[in-house]
Protein backbone atom coordinates (compact mmCIF):
# COMPACT_ATOMS: atom_id res chain seq x y z
CA UNK A 1 0.00 0.00 0.00
CA UNK A 2 1.33 3.43 -0.91
CA UNK A 3 2.11 5.94 1.82
CA UNK A 4 -0.75 8.28 0.85
CA UNK A 5 -3.18 5.34 0.93
CA UNK A 6 -1.96 4.41 4.43
CA UNK A 7 -2.58 7.99 5.57
CA UNK A 8 -6.00 7.98 3.95
CA UNK A 9 -6.89 4.70 5.65
CA UNK A 10 -5.84 6.05 9.05
CA UNK A 11 -7.79 9.28 8.52
CA UNK A 12 -10.87 7.30 7.45
CA UNK A 13 -10.62 5.08 10.53
CA UNK A 14 -10.28 8.12 12.79
CA UNK A 15 -13.29 9.79 11.13
CA UNK A 16 -15.42 6.68 11.63
CA UNK A 17 -14.35 6.46 15.28
CA UNK A 18 -15.22 10.15 15.76
CA UNK A 19 -18.68 9.62 14.27
CA UNK A 20 -19.28 6.60 16.48
CA UNK A 21 -18.09 8.56 19.52
CA UNK A 22 -20.45 11.44 18.77
CA UNK A 23 -23.32 9.03 18.21
CA UNK A 24 -22.53 7.34 21.49
CA UNK A 25 -22.48 10.68 23.30
CA UNK A 26 -25.80 11.63 21.72
CA UNK A 27 -27.28 8.30 22.77
CA UNK A 28 -26.09 8.76 26.35
CA UNK A 29 -27.47 12.30 26.36
CA UNK A 30 -30.87 11.10 25.13
CA UNK A 31 -30.95 8.42 27.82
CA UNK A 32 -30.20 11.02 30.48
CA UNK A 33 -32.61 13.74 29.41
CA UNK A 34 -35.30 12.07 27.36
CA UNK A 35 -35.47 11.51 23.64
CA UNK A 36 -35.66 14.54 21.39
CA UNK A 37 -38.08 12.48 19.29
CA UNK A 38 -40.66 12.08 22.06
CA UNK A 39 -44.15 11.44 20.70
CA UNK A 40 -45.83 12.51 23.90
CA UNK A 41 -47.12 15.91 24.95
CA UNK A 42 -46.72 18.17 27.97
CA UNK A 43 -49.25 20.25 29.89
CA UNK A 44 -47.12 22.65 31.93
CA UNK A 45 -49.18 24.70 34.41
CA UNK A 46 -47.78 27.81 36.09
CA UNK A 47 -49.27 26.99 39.50
CA UNK A 48 -52.49 27.87 41.36
CA UNK A 49 -54.53 25.62 39.06
CA UNK A 50 -58.21 26.05 39.82
CA UNK A 51 -60.34 22.89 40.04
CA UNK A 52 -62.78 24.78 37.79
CA UNK A 53 -60.26 25.20 34.98
CA UNK A 54 -62.05 22.80 32.66
CA UNK A 55 -59.89 23.73 29.68
CA UNK A 56 -56.66 22.53 31.32
CA UNK A 57 -58.11 19.28 32.67
CA UNK A 58 -59.92 18.46 29.43
CA UNK A 59 -56.79 19.13 27.39
CA UNK A 60 -54.71 16.85 29.60
CA UNK A 61 -57.27 14.04 29.33
CA UNK A 62 -57.81 14.55 25.60
CA UNK A 63 -54.09 14.29 24.85
CA UNK A 64 -53.95 11.02 26.80
CA UNK A 65 -56.97 9.71 24.87
CA UNK A 66 -55.90 10.78 21.39
CA UNK A 67 -52.57 9.01 21.11
CA UNK A 68 -53.75 5.78 22.74
CA UNK A 69 -57.16 5.79 21.05
CA UNK A 70 -58.95 5.45 24.39
CA UNK A 71 -62.01 6.93 26.03
CA UNK A 72 -61.74 9.08 29.15
CA UNK A 73 -62.90 6.14 31.23
CA UNK A 74 -60.10 3.97 29.82
CA UNK A 75 -57.23 6.42 30.31
CA UNK A 76 -54.82 5.36 33.05
CA UNK A 77 -53.38 8.25 35.08
CA UNK A 78 -50.58 8.13 37.63
CA UNK A 79 -50.31 11.02 40.10
CA UNK A 80 -46.90 11.86 41.57
CA UNK A 81 -47.44 13.39 45.07
CA UNK A 82 -43.73 13.66 45.74
CA UNK A 83 -43.19 17.43 46.04
CA UNK A 84 -46.06 18.13 48.40
CA UNK A 85 -45.75 18.53 52.18
CA UNK A 86 -49.15 16.79 52.35
CA UNK A 87 -48.75 14.27 49.52
CA UNK A 88 -51.99 12.30 49.91
CA UNK A 89 -54.15 15.38 50.36
CA UNK A 90 -52.66 17.08 47.31
CA UNK A 91 -52.77 14.01 45.10
CA UNK A 92 -56.30 13.10 46.23
CA UNK A 93 -57.50 16.57 45.30
CA UNK A 94 -56.18 16.12 41.76
CA UNK A 95 -57.61 12.60 41.62
CA UNK A 96 -61.06 13.97 42.47
CA UNK A 97 -60.69 16.59 39.73
CA UNK A 98 -59.71 14.05 37.08
CA UNK A 99 -62.68 11.88 38.04
CA UNK A 100 -65.00 14.89 37.92
CA UNK A 101 -63.82 15.61 34.37
CA UNK A 102 -64.49 12.07 33.18
CA UNK A 103 -61.69 9.73 34.26
CA UNK A 104 -62.55 6.44 35.94
CA UNK A 105 -61.73 6.23 39.66
CA UNK A 106 -60.27 2.74 39.12
CA UNK A 107 -57.81 4.13 36.56
CA UNK A 108 -56.42 7.04 38.61
CA UNK A 109 -53.60 5.94 40.91
CA UNK A 110 -51.48 7.82 43.45
CA UNK A 111 -47.90 6.60 43.05
CA UNK A 112 -46.16 5.84 46.40
CA UNK A 113 -43.18 8.16 46.03
CA UNK A 114 -42.92 10.92 48.66
CA UNK A 115 -40.58 12.48 51.22
CA UNK A 116 -43.05 14.06 53.66
CA UNK A 117 -45.53 12.43 56.02
CA UNK A 118 -49.13 13.47 55.45
CA UNK A 119 -50.67 14.05 58.90
CA UNK A 120 -54.16 13.36 57.52
CA UNK A 121 -53.37 9.65 57.07
CA UNK A 122 -52.36 6.81 59.38
CA UNK A 123 -49.48 5.83 57.08
CA UNK A 124 -46.08 7.49 57.19
CA UNK A 125 -45.60 8.62 53.57
CA UNK A 126 -42.04 9.74 54.29
CA UNK A 127 -41.18 6.03 54.13
CA UNK A 128 -41.92 6.20 50.40
CA UNK A 129 -38.71 8.11 49.66
CA UNK A 130 -37.16 5.10 47.91
CA UNK A 131 -40.28 4.29 45.91
CA UNK A 132 -38.75 5.36 42.60
CA UNK A 133 -36.32 2.44 42.81
CA UNK A 134 -39.16 -0.11 43.06
CA UNK A 135 -38.87 -2.19 39.88
CA UNK A 136 -42.39 -3.57 40.25
CA UNK A 137 -43.79 -0.02 40.38
CA UNK A 138 -41.63 0.88 37.39
CA UNK A 139 -43.26 -1.91 35.40
CA UNK A 140 -46.72 -0.68 36.40
CA UNK A 141 -45.88 2.85 35.24
CA UNK A 142 -45.32 1.51 31.72
CA UNK A 143 -49.08 0.92 31.51
CA UNK A 144 -50.00 4.57 32.14
CA UNK A 145 -51.26 6.97 29.51
CA UNK A 146 -50.66 10.08 31.60
CA UNK A 147 -48.53 11.18 34.58
CA UNK A 148 -49.34 14.24 36.71
CA UNK A 149 -46.79 15.95 38.98
CA UNK A 150 -48.28 17.92 41.90
CA UNK A 151 -46.84 21.17 43.25
CA UNK A 152 -44.59 21.77 46.25
CA UNK A 153 -40.80 21.64 46.34
CA UNK A 154 -39.34 20.71 42.97
CA UNK A 155 -36.13 19.46 44.60
CA UNK A 156 -38.12 16.59 46.11
CA UNK A 157 -38.74 15.31 42.59
CA UNK A 158 -35.10 15.35 41.59
CA UNK A 159 -33.96 13.98 44.96
CA UNK A 160 -36.23 10.94 44.60
CA UNK A 161 -36.39 10.32 40.84
CA UNK A 162 -32.65 10.76 40.30
CA UNK A 163 -29.81 8.99 42.11
CA UNK A 164 -26.42 10.64 41.65
CA UNK A 165 -27.86 12.34 38.58
CA UNK A 166 -29.01 9.11 36.98
CA UNK A 167 -32.58 7.95 36.31
CA UNK A 168 -34.27 5.61 38.75
CA UNK A 169 -36.33 2.72 37.32
CA UNK A 170 -39.58 4.68 37.72
CA UNK A 171 -38.19 7.72 35.92
CA UNK A 172 -36.90 5.46 33.14
CA UNK A 173 -40.44 4.11 32.72
CA UNK A 174 -41.91 7.63 32.70
CA UNK A 175 -39.53 8.62 29.91
CA UNK A 176 -40.46 5.46 28.01
CA UNK A 177 -44.21 6.12 28.06
CA UNK A 178 -43.60 9.79 27.22
CA UNK A 179 -41.46 8.85 24.24
CA UNK A 180 -44.21 6.50 23.11
CA UNK A 181 -47.01 9.08 23.25
CA UNK A 182 -48.12 9.55 26.86
CA UNK A 183 -48.90 13.02 28.22
CA UNK A 184 -47.00 14.43 31.20
CA UNK A 185 -48.37 17.35 33.17
CA UNK A 186 -47.69 19.27 36.32
CA UNK A 187 -48.33 22.48 38.20
CA UNK A 188 -45.87 24.82 39.97
CA UNK A 189 -43.04 22.49 41.08
CA UNK A 190 -44.46 20.03 38.57
CA UNK A 191 -43.77 22.65 35.90
CA UNK A 192 -40.29 23.62 37.10
CA UNK A 193 -38.96 20.07 36.66
CA UNK A 194 -39.87 20.01 32.97
CA UNK A 195 -36.58 21.62 31.86
CA UNK A 196 -32.96 20.80 32.59
CA UNK A 197 -31.41 22.65 34.25
CA UNK A 198 -34.32 23.93 36.28
CA UNK A 199 -34.82 26.95 38.51
CA UNK A 200 -34.98 26.02 42.18
CA UNK A 201 -35.22 29.43 43.84
CA UNK A 202 -34.27 33.10 43.57
CA UNK A 203 -35.77 36.48 42.74
CA UNK A 204 -35.50 38.72 39.71
CA UNK A 205 -33.59 41.48 41.50
CA UNK A 206 -31.34 38.94 43.20
CA UNK A 207 -30.52 37.31 39.86
CA UNK A 208 -29.78 40.62 38.13
CA UNK A 209 -27.76 41.94 41.09
CA UNK A 210 -25.80 38.84 42.08
CA UNK A 211 -26.20 36.20 39.40
CA UNK A 212 -26.47 32.43 39.69
CA UNK A 213 -25.70 29.85 42.34
CA UNK A 214 -25.60 26.06 42.33
CA UNK A 215 -26.21 26.05 46.09
CA UNK A 216 -29.75 25.47 47.36
CA UNK A 217 -30.75 28.88 48.72
CA UNK A 218 -34.47 28.19 49.03
CA UNK A 219 -35.70 29.96 52.17
CA UNK A 220 -32.47 31.94 52.63
CA UNK A 221 -33.65 35.55 52.84
CA UNK A 222 -30.08 36.84 52.46
CA UNK A 223 -29.36 34.98 49.23
CA UNK A 224 -31.70 35.77 46.34
CA UNK A 225 -29.49 34.59 43.47
CA UNK A 226 -31.19 32.34 40.96
CA UNK A 227 -30.54 28.74 41.99
CA UNK A 228 -29.95 26.44 39.01
CA UNK A 229 -29.93 22.69 39.46
CA UNK A 230 -30.64 19.50 37.54
CA UNK A 231 -34.19 19.08 36.27
CA UNK A 232 -35.88 16.17 34.53
CA UNK A 233 -35.63 17.64 31.05
CA UNK A 234 -38.89 16.46 29.47
CA UNK A 235 -39.13 19.78 27.59
CA UNK A 236 -36.11 20.42 25.39
CA UNK A 237 -37.15 23.77 23.92
CA UNK A 238 -35.63 25.92 26.67
CA UNK A 239 -35.83 26.78 30.35
CA UNK A 240 -39.24 26.86 32.09
CA UNK A 241 -40.37 29.04 35.01
CA UNK A 242 -43.76 29.27 36.73
CA UNK A 243 -46.00 31.63 38.78
CA UNK A 244 -44.47 33.92 36.22
CA UNK A 245 -46.39 37.15 35.63
CA UNK A 246 -48.00 37.10 39.07
CA UNK A 247 -44.59 37.02 40.79
CA UNK A 248 -42.53 39.02 38.30
CA UNK A 249 -39.99 36.29 37.65
CA UNK A 250 -38.75 37.31 34.22
CA UNK A 251 -35.49 38.77 35.57
CA UNK A 252 -34.47 35.46 37.10
CA UNK A 253 -35.49 33.54 33.96
CA UNK A 254 -33.37 35.79 31.75
CA UNK A 255 -30.29 35.42 33.95
CA UNK A 256 -30.85 31.70 34.53
CA UNK A 257 -31.34 30.87 30.86
CA UNK A 258 -28.31 32.92 29.85
CA UNK A 259 -26.08 31.23 32.44
CA UNK A 260 -27.27 27.78 31.37
CA UNK A 261 -26.55 28.53 27.73
CA UNK A 262 -30.24 28.31 26.81
CA UNK A 263 -31.29 30.53 23.95
CA UNK A 264 -34.96 30.37 24.96
CA UNK A 265 -36.89 30.80 28.20
CA UNK A 266 -40.59 30.23 28.85
CA UNK A 267 -42.52 31.70 31.77
CA UNK A 268 -46.03 30.34 32.26
CA UNK A 269 -48.41 32.22 34.54
CA UNK A 270 -50.81 30.92 37.18
CA UNK A 271 -53.97 28.95 36.31
CA UNK A 272 -52.65 28.71 32.75
CA UNK A 273 -50.80 26.08 30.76
CA UNK A 274 -48.32 25.82 27.94
CA UNK A 275 -49.35 22.75 25.97
CA UNK A 276 -46.31 21.27 24.25
CA UNK A 277 -46.91 19.07 21.20
CA UNK A 278 -43.52 17.62 20.36
CA UNK A 279 -44.42 16.23 16.95
CA UNK A 280 -45.55 19.70 15.83
CA UNK A 281 -42.78 21.49 17.76
CA UNK A 282 -45.53 23.81 18.99
CA UNK A 283 -46.71 25.41 22.22
CA UNK A 284 -50.33 26.46 22.72
CA UNK A 285 -51.50 28.64 25.60
CA UNK A 286 -54.69 27.74 27.47
CA UNK A 287 -56.26 28.94 30.69
CA UNK A 288 -56.70 32.22 32.49
CA UNK A 289 -53.48 34.13 31.83
CA UNK A 290 -50.51 33.86 29.48
CA UNK A 291 -47.02 32.78 28.52
CA UNK A 292 -43.89 34.93 28.26
CA UNK A 293 -41.30 33.81 25.72
CA UNK A 294 -37.75 35.11 26.13
CA UNK A 295 -35.37 34.89 23.16
CA UNK A 296 -31.69 35.51 23.99
CA UNK A 297 -30.29 34.65 20.56
CA UNK A 298 -29.39 38.30 19.81
CA UNK A 299 -28.89 39.44 23.39
CA UNK A 300 -25.69 40.90 24.80
CA UNK A 301 -24.73 40.81 28.48
CA UNK A 302 -22.01 42.14 30.75
CA UNK A 303 -19.89 39.51 32.46
CA UNK A 304 -20.08 41.21 35.85
CA UNK A 305 -22.95 42.03 38.20
CA UNK A 306 -25.16 44.02 38.52
CA UNK A 307 -26.35 42.83 35.13
CA UNK A 308 -26.53 45.03 32.05
CA UNK A 309 -28.19 43.53 28.94
CA UNK A 310 -29.27 44.64 25.51
CA UNK A 311 -31.48 43.26 22.77
CA UNK A 312 -33.40 40.69 24.78
CA UNK A 313 -36.50 39.74 22.77
CA UNK A 314 -39.71 39.19 24.71
CA UNK A 315 -43.17 38.07 23.62
CA UNK A 316 -46.41 37.57 25.53
CA UNK A 317 -49.24 35.35 24.27
CA UNK A 318 -52.53 34.16 25.77
CA UNK A 319 -55.37 31.71 25.28
CA UNK A 320 -55.55 30.17 21.81
CA UNK A 321 -52.19 31.55 20.64
CA UNK A 322 -49.45 29.22 19.47
CA UNK A 323 -45.66 29.38 19.16
CA UNK A 324 -43.51 27.11 16.98
CA UNK A 325 -40.09 26.88 18.58
CA UNK A 326 -38.09 25.57 15.63
CA UNK A 327 -39.17 28.33 13.25
CA UNK A 328 -39.70 30.90 16.04
CA UNK A 329 -43.03 31.88 14.52
CA UNK A 330 -46.38 32.73 16.09
CA UNK A 331 -49.95 31.86 15.24
CA UNK A 332 -52.28 34.33 16.96
CA UNK A 333 -55.90 33.31 17.28
CA UNK A 334 -58.22 35.08 14.84
CA UNK A 335 -60.24 36.29 17.83
CA UNK A 336 -57.47 38.86 18.36
CA UNK A 337 -56.88 41.09 15.33
CA UNK A 338 -53.75 43.17 14.89
CA UNK A 339 -53.82 46.48 16.79
CA UNK A 340 -53.69 49.21 14.18
CA UNK A 341 -54.89 52.18 16.25
CA UNK A 342 -53.56 52.10 19.85
CA UNK A 343 -56.20 52.78 22.48
CA UNK A 344 -54.16 54.23 25.35
CA UNK A 345 -52.12 57.47 25.55
CA UNK A 346 -48.39 57.50 26.22
CA UNK A 347 -47.46 55.47 29.26
CA UNK A 348 -45.95 56.50 32.57
CA UNK A 349 -42.94 54.80 34.13
CA UNK A 350 -43.80 51.65 36.06
CA UNK A 351 -41.95 51.83 39.39
CA UNK A 352 -42.55 48.22 40.39
CA UNK A 353 -41.74 46.22 37.27
CA UNK A 354 -41.26 42.94 39.14
CA UNK A 355 -44.57 43.33 40.96
CA UNK A 356 -47.78 41.39 40.43
CA UNK A 357 -48.92 41.48 36.77
CA UNK A 358 -46.63 44.45 36.05
CA UNK A 359 -44.98 42.83 33.04
CA UNK A 360 -48.29 42.22 31.28
CA UNK A 361 -49.34 45.82 31.99
CA UNK A 362 -46.12 47.19 30.46
CA UNK A 363 -46.09 44.96 27.37
CA UNK A 364 -49.75 45.52 26.52
CA UNK A 365 -51.44 48.68 27.87
CA UNK A 366 -48.19 50.67 28.11
CA UNK A 367 -46.56 49.63 24.83
CA UNK A 368 -48.28 47.75 21.98
CA UNK A 369 -51.70 49.29 22.75
CA UNK A 370 -50.46 52.80 23.50
CA UNK A 371 -49.05 55.77 21.65
CA UNK A 372 -45.64 55.07 23.18
CA UNK A 373 -42.91 53.24 21.33
CA UNK A 374 -41.05 52.69 24.61
CA UNK A 375 -42.27 51.69 28.07
CA UNK A 376 -39.99 51.95 31.09
CA UNK A 377 -40.04 49.88 34.25
CA UNK A 378 -37.98 50.40 37.39
CA UNK A 379 -36.99 48.02 40.17
CA UNK A 380 -34.96 49.31 43.10
CA UNK A 381 -34.24 48.87 46.78
CA UNK A 382 -33.21 51.58 49.24
CA UNK A 383 -29.81 51.04 50.83
CA UNK A 384 -30.08 54.09 53.12
CA UNK A 385 -32.52 56.91 53.83
CA UNK A 386 -31.53 58.81 50.71
CA UNK A 387 -29.93 56.26 48.40
CA UNK A 388 -30.80 53.07 46.63
CA UNK A 389 -29.86 50.86 43.73
CA UNK A 390 -31.69 48.84 41.15
CA UNK A 391 -32.45 48.53 37.45
CA UNK A 392 -34.07 50.41 34.60
CA UNK A 393 -35.81 48.16 32.09
CA UNK A 394 -36.62 49.76 28.74
CA UNK A 395 -39.16 47.87 26.58
CA UNK A 396 -39.08 49.08 22.99
CA UNK A 397 -41.01 48.49 19.80
CA UNK A 398 -38.98 47.46 16.77
CA UNK A 399 -39.83 46.77 13.14
CA UNK A 400 -40.81 43.22 14.18
CA UNK A 401 -43.04 44.21 17.11
CA UNK A 402 -46.76 43.49 16.76
CA UNK A 403 -49.67 43.83 19.17
CA UNK A 404 -53.02 42.03 19.11
CA UNK A 405 -56.22 42.52 21.07
CA UNK A 406 -59.66 40.98 21.17
CA UNK A 407 -62.24 39.30 23.37
CA UNK A 408 -62.49 35.57 24.01
CA UNK A 409 -65.53 34.33 25.93
CA UNK A 410 -66.23 37.92 26.93
CA UNK A 411 -62.73 38.47 28.40
CA UNK A 412 -60.13 40.72 26.77
CA UNK A 413 -57.02 38.99 25.51
CA UNK A 414 -53.67 40.38 24.32
CA UNK A 415 -50.57 39.31 22.47
CA UNK A 416 -47.36 41.34 22.28
CA UNK A 417 -44.80 39.91 19.86
CA UNK A 418 -41.06 40.64 19.55
CA UNK A 419 -40.57 43.45 22.04
CA UNK A 420 -36.95 44.47 22.63
CA UNK A 421 -35.70 44.83 26.21
CA UNK A 422 -32.60 46.61 27.53
CA UNK A 423 -31.61 46.32 31.19
CA UNK A 424 -29.43 48.98 32.85
CA UNK A 425 -28.21 49.08 36.47
CA UNK A 426 -28.97 52.37 38.20
CA UNK A 427 -28.42 54.28 41.41
CA UNK A 428 -31.31 56.04 43.13
CA UNK A 429 -31.03 59.29 45.08
CA UNK A 430 -33.93 60.66 47.11
CA UNK A 431 -34.42 64.39 47.28
CA UNK A 432 -36.44 65.64 50.24
CA UNK A 433 -38.58 68.74 49.67
CA UNK A 434 -37.64 70.82 52.71
CA UNK A 435 -40.50 73.30 52.20
CA UNK A 436 -43.17 70.61 52.24
CA UNK A 437 -41.40 68.84 55.08
CA UNK A 438 -41.57 72.05 57.15
CA UNK A 439 -45.28 72.48 56.38
CA UNK A 440 -45.91 68.95 57.57
CA UNK A 441 -44.09 69.71 60.83
CA UNK A 442 -46.28 72.80 61.33
CA UNK A 443 -49.39 70.76 60.61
Amino acid sequence: MGKWKQVLAVMTTLAICAVLLVQGMQSESSAATGSSEAKGSLVIVGGALSPDNEEVYDTFLSLAMDDRNKTKEQVKIGIMPTASATPIQSASSYKDDFIRYGASEANVTILPIAVSDDPSTDEDESQWSDGANDKKLAEEVKNYDAIWFVGGNQLDYTDTLLVDGEDTPVLTSIREVYDNGAVLGGSSAGAAIMSDPMIGAGTSVGALSQGVTEKDNYGDADDNRVFLTQGLGFFEGGMVDQHFVKRGRFGRLIVGAWDAGNEMGYGIDENSAMVVRNEEKSIEVIGESGLVIVDLSEAKKTTDFPTAMKDVSMSYIEKGDRYFWESKTFEITEDKPLIEEPYYPESATNTGIFGKDALKQVLTYDLVDSDSDEAVGLAYELTSEKKGEGFKLAFQETGQTQGYWGKIDGEESYAAINVSLDITPMEVKLKIDKVKEKKMEEF
